[in-house]
């Protein structure tokens, strides 16, 4: 999964670019290029894959308890 698709899956969760942006430790306007296909450092890169890690992981949580 590229850095844009894991943007694009944090926002569908409800996430805004400045909240992703503070919760990985970057600047807005770094994920908003990120969003758009511009590339980011390693350590941007691995914030927002862990971020979306744990992301989906709280999602997947709620969905089992909510049945």
């Amino acid at each position: 999964m590229t850095v844009q698709e894991m943007l694009n899956r944090l926002f569908q969760l409800g996430l805004s670019q400045t909240e992703v942006a503070e919760r990985c430790g970057t600047t807005q306007a770094t994920i908003s290029r990120a969003a758009s296909g511009t590339m980011v450092g390693y350590s941007t890169g691995k914030a927002i894959e862990c971020l979306l890690s744990a992301r989906e992981e709280a999602a997947s949580k709620a969905e089992i308890q909510a049945a």
